[in-house]
């Protein structure tokens, strides 16, 4: 049998090999292993794994830090203020068969709807735009918030009230009427094959009851929402995750420096002696005289101790902490709660030493473009899946929506206007807008809309406001704004003189 010859059947030396491999192996250089990051091998597994080995004690953790940590306590109230603030603002855009505006069913449903709003609650105690809030301040806190429809005890307020739970109140026990082809994880009763939220599996709210009650929701009667950051996700993450042990590092490195900086405004001084077995003899409680001696004298803020032959008093060197280093410190942990929360780090931490006009006016927008995804999410999972829940029992109960079963769709028509953001400048940004408007390229309502506020009732006021101003023989026109003193400093500055 001959042996092949030839280039192809030549052997590569051990060395090419090798710088084969190498090569293989360092496709990505993100997924090398240099010496310098160590054994760096992240958990891969089931998002959902990991949400169910790691949820309960992040939720702790971060309620603990909001309780006792002043930057997460402000992160929580500042998303809820500027993603809720006072609630989305309604607005009915119900239709007649043919597409026309049905103004009497719009203004029918706009006050029953408002009417309701004021006792949302199950308990009758919370304000629709109060629910709103705390259900932000769950998916900050814990990730997720749940809200089941439940109906009040008291009929007089109707067939529909919300009760907001803790994520906690979902329990995994297998309970009776299971689906086939489900499974249960973290309470939630899932399809196994598409991931669609079947039922939820609650356990009772009150701690205090002797024995622990469960029961199955069906999902079309309950409101999970959370951000969904994975495919196939099925429990929320809290955005303070990332967050969490630099906040618990920033909490103790600020207890140590403020315990530093007391002792720096302490005197501390030491006792020596050139005997100390007889000075501390001397000092213990039935020593060499067989009682204590009074030897300590407390005068206002010192305190002054006599001494033995001998002995002498040597002060300690001031501290000088904390230093500049500590300041830097917190802005660099608070920056980063800020890019965990989407907030500016101005409003984050109250410090606006550092910024003018400019920079405030690029955060406002960076800002209000982060915002958009929260209000969408709030509006889609939250907000008008109870105003449709309202309609329907609405319409179960009385007579003004007329082929509703036949056509729900023009009767749901709705819009939401979300809170609105204060601007930095009213002047220039005013200036600005009625600019836009005289050039084409922008309508009142959408400079309305921006500020959060109704078109229709800033119009009704307006008409009101004429009217009240005609029944009392005023003239009720006023002018556009003059800007020559903010455009004349020169003037601005003669002006403030002649005032003085």
């Amino acid at each position: 049998m001959m042996r092949p010859v030839g280039r192809a059947a030549r052997r590569p030396p051990l060395s090419c090999i090798g710088r084969q491999a190498r090569q293989a192996r360092s496709g990505y250089s993100g997924a090398a292993s240099p010496r310098g990051i160590g054994n760096w091998m992240p958990a891969n597994a089931d998002f959902n794994q990991l949400l169910g080995m790691d949820s309960g004690r992040m939720r702790a953790r971060v309620r603990d830090l909001v309780r006792n940590f002043p930057p997460f306590a402000r992160a929580v109230n500042a998303m809820v203020a500027f993603t809720v603030g006072s609630g989305a603002r309604f607005q009915s855009l119900a239709t007649l068969p043919d597409g026309s505006p049905d103004i009497p069913t719009r203004k029918r449903i706009e006050d029953r709807f408002r009417a309701w709003m004021e006792h949302a609650d199950v308990a009758g105690r919370l304000h629709f735009y109060e629910i709103q809030q705390l259900c932000k301040r769950q998916e900050c806190e814990c990730g997720e918030y749940l809200l089941r429809f439940a109906r009040p005890r008291d009929r007089r307020r109707g067939l529909l009230g919300l009760q907001i739970y803790e994520p906690e109140n979902l329990s995994s026990w297998r309970i009776e009427g299971q689906e086939p082809d489900s499974d249960i994880w973290q309470g939630i009763e899932y399809d196994i094959w598409t991931g669609e939220p079947l039922a939820y599996h609650f356990q009772t709210v009150f701690g205090w009851e002797r024995q622990l009650r469960t029961w199955r929701e069906p999902a079309f009667n309950v409101l999970h929402g959370f951000q969904t950051l994975r495919p196939g996700q099925l429990r929320g993450v809290t955005p303070f995750a990332p967050a969490i042990l630099m906040a618990r590092d920033m909490g103790d490195y600020t207890t140590a420096e403020l315990g530093a900086a007391k002792m720096a405004a302490k005197w501390l001084a030491f006792v020596s002696s050139g005997d100390p077995q007889f000075s501390q003899l001397t000092r213990t409680p039935g020593g060499l005289s067989g009682a204590l001696r009074e030897e300590v004298e407390s005068l206002e803020d010192m305190t002054v101790e006599y001494l033995n032959d001998g002995e002498q008093v040597n002060f300690a060197p001031p501290s000088q902490r904390p230093g500049d280093s500590f300041d830097r410190f917190v802005r660099h942990t608070l920056r980063m709660v800020a890019i965990c929360m989407d907030l500016p780090y101005e409003i984050l931490s109250g410090d606006y030493t550092s910024i003018n006009y400019s920079t405030s006016k690029a955060s406002r927008n960076d800002f209000a473009m982060f915002l958009v995804p929260h209000q969408f999410r709030a509006e889609q999972h939250l907000i008008r899946p109870v105003f449709r829940r309202w309609l329907d029992c609405e319409a179960l109960t009385q007579d003004y929506l007329p082929g509703y079963w036949q056509d729900k769709s023009r009767y749901q028509r709705a819009m939401w206007i979300p809170a609105g953001m204060p601007s930095v400048d009213p002047l220039r940004d005013g200036k600005a807008q009625i600019d836009g408007i005289n050039a084409g390229i922008l309508s009142p309502q959408m400079v309305i809309l921006g500020d959060g506020r109704d078109p229709e009732e800033v119009v009704e006021q307006r008409a009101a406001w004429a009217r009240l101003c005609a029944a009392h023989g005023i003239d009720a026109t006023t002018g556009a704004v003059s800007t020559s003193l903010a455009n004349n400093p020169a003037k601005l500055g003669a002006v403030e003189s002649a005032e003085k």
